[in-house]
This record gives structure tokens, sequence and C-alpha cells, in this order.
């Protein structure tokens, strides 16, 4: 063979056949060095390119693109409640991976999400299926992140690591500020998304002293006090709290856009407690990093059953406005009428509370023992039998055996008033806390909560406390409910 046939064949050898010659194993560890951008281009090559990179007979290549970014090792991540979706909205709501079964994360899945994520929080667009896909690769980074590990050598009790994957969800919406866009098209999906995450971020990605942050504070602050003291926002087909009604009309899920407003307007009033006060009010934390599970103080001091931390001392900032001007602003006929949110426009204010409650667990019969001291709850189970009948009344707490229903009591005011609830999960995995205060034998406040980010978290509870036996007058407003140490 001459050395101008030689050439010619190199020429004209076919590539793919030069890749198909290599390992496999060859191949994915060179492609383990690249950017997962670059890997998806590979792919689009060739068909044996594409099979390589998407279906690979093991995960090797995608957990270790996945580990060579900052992100959080999904073998570490703990369990959430899951959504149940025989008796819930689509699937596609809230799309989270299946952190149960951690001996098999979804590496790639989750590489792609946040991936995207970070594309379209950089580009601007107000595309509601874009940003919907972002909002998942945030949401699946904050529940996917590595719980905080609890010590007993700490008065806080909660150390280790940080969280990678909550650092650069923190970058980004700082960086892109994309929360404050507001998508083309606003569907119930991708509104409940956007609000969730701007409730987990609780404002603190705006500070006091730039002008300009100050007068978006103060609109949100308008229009959140004008949602969360609107009294038509609480009917008993949502227990009157912070809760949304499924596609079925029937099925009870969280309403983060209420929670949205509680936080803006129970942060926006403790940002004007004095420092001096702090001592005494501890106040609740603006942070990311408190949605990690076990960040909640004393965690290492829990009961092993109780997955919900309720054992304990907690510190619950009540919020509310004069009754007369809350009626005032719910009925007044006068000019410029009800619901207007010019009502509270400066010099308007609400008082802030702080009532600190001490609780701990009982049995299931303990608390149905004394039935004229527990909240009044017209929903019903989910896996009961009349829930898969056509009806009014409302499919509430689900029956997960992760997460089973924990039932507590407490005092409350210095042993001046007694407590009585329970933890469940609703038919979306959110965590729910619900509660009544009683006074001299007779129940006077009820209270609907969310746990916000992971089980255990230091974030806490936020809700909506009302009359507790609901009368057409009773007065509402939001809360922030936090733990404190036992000591």
């Amino acid at each position: 063979m001459t050395t101008s046939d030689a050439a010619s064949d190199v020429v004209n050898h076919n590539p793919t056949s030069m890749l198909e010659s290599l390992p496999p194993e060859v191949l994915e560890r060179v492609l383990t060095f690249s950017n997962p951008r670059d890997v998806s281009r590979f792919a689009q090559t060739c068909r044996f390119a594409r099979k390589l990179v998407y279906e690979p007979n093991d995960q090797f290549l995608w957990r270790e693109l996945y580990l060579g970014r900052p992100f959080d090792d999904l073998r570490n991540a703990i369990p959430i409640p899951r959504r149940q979706s025989d008796t819930s909205e689509p699937e596609e709501e809230f799309p989270m991976p299946d952190i149960k079964g951690v001996s098999s994360p979804l590496w790639q899945q989750e590489l792609q999400r946040r991936t995207q994520a970070e594309l379209v929080a950089g580009s601007g667009t107000r595309n509601a299926r874009l940003l919907q896909k972002a909002y998942e690769g945030f949401l699946g980074a904050i529940e996917t992140a590595t719980p905080a590990i609890p010590t007993g050598d700490q008065d806080n009790a909660t150390v280790g690591v940080r969280s990678e994957n909550l650092h650069w969800v923190d970058r980004i919406l700082r960086k892109t500020r994309v929360l404050d866009l507001v998508p083309a098209y606003t569907g119930a999906i991708v509104h409940q998304m956007r609000s969730r995450l701007r409730a987990y971020v609780a404002l603190s990605h705006e500070n006091s002293f730039d002008v300009e942050s100050r007068a978006r504070m103060g609109r949100l602050r308008s229009a959140s006090r004008a949602f969360v003291y609107d009294m038509r926002k609480y009917q008993q087909q949502t227990l009157w709290g912070p809760f949304r009604l499924g596609e079925d009309e029937r099925t009870l899920l969280v309403d983060w856009e209420h929670i949205e407003h509680i936080m803006n307007v129970v942060s926006l009033k403790l940002r004007e407690v004095p420092l001096a006060s702090l001592g005494y009010y501890k106040k609740a934390p603006f942070h990311l990093d408190a949605l990690r599970a076990n960040t909640m103080i004393d965690a290492h001091k829990l009961p092993k059953d109780d997955w919900a931390g309720v054992t304990g001392r907690w510190r619950r900032f009540v919020c509310f406005m004069d009754y007369r001007d809350l009626y005032m602003y719910n009925y007044s006929l006068l000019p410029p009428g009800p619901h207007d949110p010019s009502f509270f426009d400066d010099p308007f204010d609400e008082a802030l509370r702080p009532v600190e409650l001490h609780l701990s667990l009982i049995s299931r019969e303990d608390y149905f023992r004394e039935p004229s001291r527990i909240p009044i709850d017209p929903s019903m189970l989910a896996s009961s039998p009349e829930a898969k009948l056509p009806g009014k009344r409302s499919i509430g707490d689900c029956e997960d055996p992760v997460f089973p229903t924990l039932y507590f009591k407490g005092v409350s005011h210095g042993a001046a008033a007694t407590v009585r609830g329970k933890v469940s999960v609703l038919s979306d995995g959110a965590v729910r806390w619900q509660f009544v205060t009683t006074y001299d034998g007779r129940m006077q406040w009820s209270a609907e909560g969310v746990q916000l980010g992971h089980v255990r978290s230091a974030a806490g509870i936020a809700g909506i406390w009302t009359g507790a036996h609901h009368d057409r007058d009773d007065p509402a407003g939001p809360f922030w409910m936090v733990k404190l140490q036992d000591h």
C-alpha cells in the first residue's frame, strides 16, 4: 500500500466507527471531564453518541457529571412527604424527584433541571413554560439539600457542611432576580410554584437601605395586608386557613400565594423590631439555609418518632389589626369601599405579639379523649370511603406510613392557656399544623399552618389564626412560628 492510499483511508474513515471501537467505559470517563451542555451537544452528533449518553447501562456518567458540579450529593437527601396522585392535581404541578428511593437517585434528571433553571433564570424570559421548568429546578434543589447534622456539642445543635444546593439557589435568585418577573401567562401551576419560592426567600434578598428596595417592599406590604386581612379568604371548605382546592374542587392543597403574603406581612413587621429587643424576640431566620432538614434548634434532643420536631419550646409571632379597622376594611360602605388596598397606606399599622408555646407529643387516644378541646376539622381523610363519593366536604389529611399523623398538647402564655393539635400530611405532600388555644376551659383561637422547607427546618411554620368556633364576625390574621432553645 502506498503512502497516499493509507492517507486516503484515514481521511475517509467513519468517525462513528472509531468511537464504537473504543470501550464505552473509556468514552464515559472522557465525557465526565466535560461541561454537561457539551455532553448534550456530543449526544446530538450521531445515534451511537446519543445512546451512549441517554441510554447508558448504568448511572456512572450522569452521577459523575452531577457530582462534578457544586451540588449536594443526592444520596445524602432524606425522605420528604410525597403527594398522593390519586386525589390531587396532575403530577406536573410539583414533579419533584422521589428521593424515598435514595438508593437510585435521579442524577440525570436533577442535573438537567438545574442546568436549564440557571439558563432560563439568566435569560430574562417571561415565558411561563420555561419559568415553570426553572422553578422546578430550584424547588428540586431545595428539597434534596443535604440535611444539617445534629450534635450535642453546641447550643444551636445543628452543624455541618454548607448546603451547596441552597448556596446555588440563593446565588442564582439574587443575581438574576428571576422571582421578580411575572410570567406572561400565570396559570395555577406556575403561579403556585413562583409563590412557593418567594415564600421560601421571605424577602431575604431585600434590604432596608436601598431606596428602590424599600419602595418595592412597601408595595408588597400593602398588597399582602390586603390579601391576608380579607375575611373572604377564610371559608369552611378551605378549613379557614392558607389552603385551596384542587381541580376536583374537593382535595385540599396549600395555597402558596397565601403563604407568601403571610411571610411578607410578618417578616416586614419583624424588621421593625428594635435591635435592643432581639434577645427577647429571637427573630425568625431570614436565609435559605433555614429550609434544610434538622436545622431546627435542639434537633438532636427530639424523640425518635417526632419527625416534625413538635417537642419543645416555640415562639409564635402573631400579627393582628384593631378589630374596628378589620371591620372597616372588610365591610365599610364609605369611600373607598371594602377591600381597597389603599386602606393600608401610611400611617396604618398592625400589632405584633410574640407568644411562647411549650409542646409535647401525646397519643391519638389522649388527643380524642377531650373532644371539646380539639380543633374543628370539617375535612375527611383522603383514604376514607367517603372521599370517593361526591359531596361538599373537603378531602384533607393523607395517611403516610413514613410520616404518620402526630398529636400534641402544651401550654401557652406561661401556662395561662392550653394548646392541643396535630401535625399531618396533605395530598400535595405539604406538612399541615393545626391547633387550638383554650382559656378557662373554652376554646378561643384556632390556627392552621404549613411547614416551610423540609421537616424539622429552622424556617418554621407559617399560617393563619382565627376564632376557634369560626363565627361570622371572628377576626383572622397571620402568624410565623419558630423553634427556641428549651433552656
